[in-house]
């Protein structure tokens, strides 16, 4: 479920996409998470849970500026922020996983400062 609606994802009949004014290509963007470091990157991939992980955050955040940056997508449990190798990350867990995803889905790629921050599923 996304936005209240039920998501099915298919593969598709055409063999290319035609591009179009409002298509747009990610192959070479910062925002295709997948251009870079491509077996590391699929080693975290996982499928909807209520938890995500944020990363590339600003220095000086606290999970009440998390929480707000979140909180109008659902019901947030919990969050427990971290850092690892001096840069900060944060686990945000919601109540469900419809609001897991419409956050991620609304939030990544957003700024929180001058920092673009990036998010993903994380495994319970």
């Amino acid at each position: 479920m996304l936005f209240g609606k039920r998501l099915e994802v298919n593969f598709s009949k055409h063999p290319n996409i035609t591009s179009a004014p409002d298509t747009h290509e990610y192959l070479n963007s910062n925002l295709n998470r997948f251009n870079r470091n491509a077996a590391k990157n699929y080693r975290y991939c996982c499928s909807p849970t209520k938890m995500i992980h944020l990363s590339t955050l600003p220095q000086d955040i606290s999970e009440e500026d998390i929480m707000a940056h979140l909180e109008e997508h659902g019901n947030i449990v919990n969050t427990k922020l971290f850092e690892v190798n001096g840069k900060k990350q944060a686990l945000v867990l919601f109540k469900t996983e419809e609001q897991d995803t419409e956050a991620l889905v609304c939030k990544h790629a957003t700024s929180i400062d001058t920092s673009v921050i990036r998010i993903s599923f994380s495994q319970l």
